[in-house]
């Protein structure tokens, strides 16, 4: 029910009168929408489908009775009040009609409406407050009587309450034993991580549904499907957890679950799974990918083949996708779709073997009755990330349309035979959002990327170096800039998810890169959550070593204002960074005051100076400070060949700017001429 939209029935209201209360309500700050009814037979769908708010009868100009207006709103059940405009003075408000008024006061019936509106308004939301506290009740009560559901309630995190049959199913004789365990320890660990976000996430009325690998007591391990809904025990918020179809319990339970010609998931199975992996993702922090398999020329198969040809057909191809993916999970959504959800994979490398697939496709062939047929596939490729994803529907469909895009692309009579990637429209980057669901948009829509800009040496250095850029690709004016999105991961201080991604990213390419001579450095800007981040030296060094590149290729360089609200962490950090081989730097805008006490405490190998080198002489008092710190300093905004001379005699270490190189998605500069 919409606050200032009203929606009314005329009877026996002109054009007129209807234009005139319309341009009242308008003035009163409400809209109103109206549908004239001038005969008995429209009377009833009228009542029942538009769903009005209220009705306005007009006693003398109706063609209807007012009394079977009357009847038909009680026969139906509604609360629906009437206002009848007549000067009788006999027809008085009663328990059906709400009020009696003069046809011509235009102001006083718009009044009188609103105050019906809003008496209905109040009426409707105490019914549903009523119904959502019985429901409430209800559900507190299951827990205490003999429920045939196995049901407990969780709060923080903690089993507070729980039935026999809930205690049962993970193997306990008494529920009391489960009481104050957390919930999470029930489960195996790769799904701890969706059964959180699932927790998380349950604060509508409509609560969430999770599918999760359970551990009982025996050491056994059962799978079973979650329900959660917001609830109340004893006067405190919970959320309450009603397991539902428990798979292996019993053989009549998975009745229809199951695609006899391929033994995957049968649709509606198989949807329910994709859309918990959409609301709550792959389980432990993992990326994956979303395939759906269509056979070509489908219908013109069948009508060769028959429906058993095209049964043993889709069982072959259920063999061909289990030998190229044996651990992903599986439903068959249609008769010409297989549908697969793949694990720790990225969907570059998905679609690699998507095209693998298709093309070992077109070597099989399958005899029917001393008929052989032979088939091609087409198959659309969806990444599948850690943030909320549309539904499994929605997902499905995409995906059809990809396919049939390959088929359309071939204009080979449907022999599509090919693997795409599905392309999201672009999305608008706002600085609003949060920032992990910004990365993951940017991420799927492939508008991230990495900018090199050299640093060149004025010095004879056996190391030149390239400072890395966080950048979008096609940014408009109103949108996010890679450094912005990386200061809003660095203000939230918890994910380091954007900073691994810049690590990979640029190692990729150096790894790439071939390049010989002097050896080559990466100056990578981060954001200082990775200070908090214990793993991450750890992850460095074997990412590094699978990489084949050594740690001093790379030094880590952050903004020394951040750096300087966490001076503990950032020197643990810049120690282990020093002892694995690797070097920190910073940028400062200064080198004076707080930032040269953070300076010397963190001892950077490198220091960026966000001075104009114009400032000829502020910058030669920053240059000699710094390196009575110990630092190398980096000049950057070298625009001209006169900026550069002027450098050359206050002596910094490095220089960079648009006169020496601007930033290049490649490592192309060659440091031979500088």
């Amino acid at each position: 029910m919409n606050s200032n939209t009203l929606t009314t029935l005329h009877f026996g209201i002109d054009a007129n009168r209807a234009a005139a209360l319309t341009s009242a309500f308008h003035r009163l700050g409400y809209i109103c929408r109206h549908t004239a009814v001038d005969e008995m037979g429209r009377m009833g769908s009228a009542i029942r489908d538009d769903k009005p708010d209220l009705v306005l009868f007009d006693e003398a100009e109706s063609a209807i009775e007012l009394s079977h207006c009357l009847e038909a709103i009680a026969s139906q059940q509604l609360d629906l009040p009437v206002i009848v405009l007549s000067n009788s003075e006999a027809l008085m408000p009663d328990h059906q009609i709400a009020d009696v008024l003069a046809p011509d006061k235009i102001d006083r019936i718009s009044r009188s409406c609103l105050r019906e509106f809003w008496a209905l308004h109040t009426r409707r939301n105490l019914k549903s407050t009523e119904e959502e506290l019985k429901a409430a009740e209800t559900r507190s009560e299951q827990i205490l009587s003999q429920s045939d559901e196995a049901i407990a309630y969780v709060s923080d995190g903690m089993v507070i309450s729980s039935n026999r049959l809930f205690a049962k199913f993970f193997g306990f004789d008494d529920p009391d034993e489960l009481d104050f365990q957390p919930v999470v320890d029930l489960i195996a660990e790769q799904d701890q991580d969706r059964l959180k976000a699932a927790l998380r996430n349950t604060t509508t009325k409509e609560g969430a549904r999770v599918s999760v690998t359970v551990h009982r007591q025996n050491g056994e391990e059962a799978e079973t499907g979650m329900k959660l809904s917001p609830s109340t025990l004893d006067g405190e918020d919970c959320i309450q957890i009603t397991l539902r179809d428990e798979v292996g319990e019993s053989t009549t339970s998975n009745a229809g679950a199951i695609d006899h010609s391929t033994g995957f998931a049968s649709a509606m199975r198989f949807v329910q799974q994709l859309d918990d992996v959409a609301a709550h993702g792959l389980g432990g922090g993992n990326d994956g990918a979303l395939l759906l398999v269509g056979i070509d020329r489908y219908m013109q198969l069948r009508t060769e083949i028959g429906i058993g040809g095209c049964a043993t057909l889709t069982s072959d191809i259920a063999d061909l996708l289990l030998s190229h993916f044996p651990k992903a999970s599986y439903g068959r959504v249609d008769g010409d779709l297989i549908a697969i959800i793949l694990s720790n994979i990225s969907a570059a490398d998905a679609l690699k073997q998507a095209q693998k697939v298709c093309a070992r496709a077109t070597d099989r062939v399958v005899t029917l009755d001393k008929l052989s047929i032979s088939y091609t596939l087409s198959i659309g490729v969806l990444p599948i990330t850690k943030t909320r994803m549309a539904g499994a529907l929605e997902l499905l469909d995409n995906l059809i349309g990809v396919c049939d895009q390959i088929r359309e692309e071939t204009g080979d009579n449907g022999m599509g035979n090919g693997a795409a990637m599905f392309v999201r429209a672009k999305q608008q980057l706002d600085q609003k959002s949060d920032p992990l669901t910004l990365f993951e948009d940017a991420k799927a829509d492939n508008r991230l990327q990495l900018l090199y800009q050299p640093v060149v040496s004025l010095a004879d250095e056996d190391r030149h170096y390239y400072e890395v850029f966080l950048s979008l690709k096609d940014k408009e004016a109103d949108e996010i800039s890679g450094e912005q999105l990386l200061r809003a991961f660095e203000k939230q201080g918890k994910s380091t998810e954007l900073d691994r991604w810049i690590i990979v990213e640029a190692t990729k390419q150096l790894t790439r890169s071939k390049l010989t001579g002097k050896p080559i450095s990466l100056v990578i800007n981060l954001s200082c959550n990775v200070f908090r981040d214990r793993n991450l030296i750890s992850w460095l060094n074997v990412a590094m070593k699978a990489a084949e590149l050594s740690p001093a290729t790379l030094v880590m360089q952050f903004q020394t204002s951040a750096a300087a609200k966490l001076v503990k962490p950032a020197q643990t950090f810049g120690e282990k960074l020093r002892q694995l081989g690797a070097g920190l730097a910073l940028r400062s805008d200064s080198a004076a005051n707080d930032d040269l006490q953070t300076i010397r405490l963190l001892q950077p190998a490198l220091t960026k100076l966000a001075v104009s080198p114009k400032d000829s002489k502020t910058l030669e008092s920053a240059i000699t400070s710094l390196h009575e710190a110990g630092s190398k300093v980096i000049v950057p905004d070298v625009d001209s060949a006169a900026t550069l001379a002027t450098l050359w005699q206050l002596k910094p270490d490095y220089v960079q700017g648009s006169y020496v190189h601007s930033p290049s998605t490649k490592l192309d500069y060659d440091f031979g001429d500088d």
